[in-house]
C-alpha cells in the first residue's frame, strides 16, 4: 500500500527533527536481523541517548537536503537504517560498533554524517574512538583548572618567600628564643 503525500510530510517532518537535534547520524545496512536483534540495538542506543530508524531512503534524503545537510549516496547502498547519534556520540557510535561486531555481516556501518561532513565507513567507526562526554567534560575542566592553579600559585607566592625570610631570619638571629625575647 502506497504511502500517502500527507503521511510523507509527517515522515519527513520526523526526520527533520531527529537530524537537528542530533550531533551525527550514521548509515548502516542491515539484512537478515531477527526483530529481537532490532531491539536490542535499538535499547543499547537508547541508553547512549541514540535512536535507530528504518525509513525509506528518499524521504530521508529529502529530509538531510532540507536541513541542508550532506547526501551520502554512497552510504545509501542496499536496506539501510539510520541511528542518530546524541550529544554523547561516542557512547552511541560504540554501540552500533560492539553491535556490528555481534552480528557480523547482517550489520555493516556503511557511513555517517557530522556536521557538514560526510564519513566513511571508517569515520564513521572512529566515532566510537572518542572519549565519553563525561571525560570530555572532565579533559575541559583539567584545561580550565590547570591555569588558574599556576595562577593561584603565583600570587601566594610573594607571602610564602616573605614567610620563608622572616624564618630564616629568626633562625639566625638564635632561633625562636631570640623571637621570644623581642616579643
Amino acid at each position: 500500500m502506497p504511502i500517502t503525500r500527507e503521511r510523507k510530510v509527517e515522515l519527513i517532518d520526523s526526520y527533520k527533527e531527529k537530524i537537528e537535534s542530533s550531533a551525527a547520524v550514521v548509515m548502516a545496512r542491515y539484512s537478515g536481523l531477527t526483530v529481537g536483534q532490532m531491539q536490542k540495538l535499538r535499547n543499547s542506543l537508547r541508553e547512549g541517548g541514540a535512536s535507530f530508524v528504518i525509513a525509506k531512503k528518499t524521504l530521508m534524503s529529502r529530509a538531510l537536503a532540507e536541513c541542508e545537510r550532506p547526501v551520502p549516496e554512497e552510504a545509501l547502498d542496499g536496506p539501510v537504517g539510520f541511528a542518530f547519534l546524541g550529544e554523547d556520540l561516542a557512547a552511541g557510535a560504540k554501540a552500533l560498533k560492539d553491535f556490528a561486531k555481534e552480528v557480523g555481516e547482517a550489520f555493516v556501518i556503511q557511513g555517517g554524517i557530522l556536521g557538514d561532513s560526510v564519513l566513511d565507513a571508517k569515520g564513521a567507526l572512529a566515532l566510537a574512538d572518542l572519549p565519553s562526554r563525561e571525560v570530555q567534560l572532565a579533559m575541559l575542566v583539567g584545561a580550565i583548572a590547570g591555569p588558574l592553579t599556576s595562577l593561584a600559585g603565583l600570587i601566594s607566592a610573594p607571602h610564602r618567600d616573605l614567610v620563608g625570610i622572616l624564618q630564616a631570619r629568626i633562625d639566625k638571629e638564635g632561633g625562636s628564643e631570640a623571637a621570644a625575647e623581642a616579643a
